[in-house]
């Protein structure tokens, strides 16, 4: 579980990158901030997984994701 949290913030990641880097309203900036949005509500399913599975060293290493993405709240 932990590798695959790692994985899937690394492409959220990389997503938020690239919603960042083109132009606003060009399809890469649209389907970028499509990928960001769920890409980070899958890490937070994968998080809640992993907090009920009680797989500590997954929770342990992962960041929060009201800290990765505080409009999360």
């Amino acid at each position: 579980m932990q590798r695959l949290m790692r994985v899937v913030l690394s492409a959220w990641r990389e997503a938020e990158r690239v919603a960042a880097e083109r132009p606003d309203g060009s399809r890469e900036h649209d389907a970028a901030l499509v990928a960001t949005e769920r890409l980070r509500h899958l890490y937070g399913e994968l998080l809640d997984s992993a907090k009920a599975d009680d797989d500590a060293s997954a929770v342990d290493s992962a960041a929060p994701l009201d800290v990765l993405d505080p409009s999360s709240n």
